[in-house]
């Protein structure tokens, strides 16, 4: 199993609820999902969301989009990870 489809079970209850509902999926459906299904049907809606609701003028963040930044953050931390690109070493000068 990957680590962009285990990410799922680092998320909370909350999360995995909003999920199910912006993407208009059952809670049993999501965890059943394919990589590619969670890239497009979840991740790519969570990451629209989080780039609809963010304010450019430095107002707070909805708890909208609060939640789907943190999702967005998991996900794509484990997705990163699966693509190899936190297993290169980085050039800090």
């Amino acid at each position: 199993m990957s680590e962009f489809r285990d990410s799922l079970k680092e998320l909370t209850q909350r999360q995995i609820d909003f999920i199910c509902e912006e993407a208009k999926t059952k809670e049993e459906e999501l965890f059943q999902m394919s990589d590619n299904d969670l890239y497009e049907k979840v991740y790519d809606v969570m990451c629209d969301i989080e780039c609809a609701e963010t304010p450019d003028d430095g107002e707070k963040l909805s708890e909208r989009c609060k939640l789907a930044s943190d999702i967005v953050t998991t996900m794509g931390n484990a997705l990163a990870s699966d693509w190899g690109l936190f297993d290169e070493e980085t050039d800090n000068d």
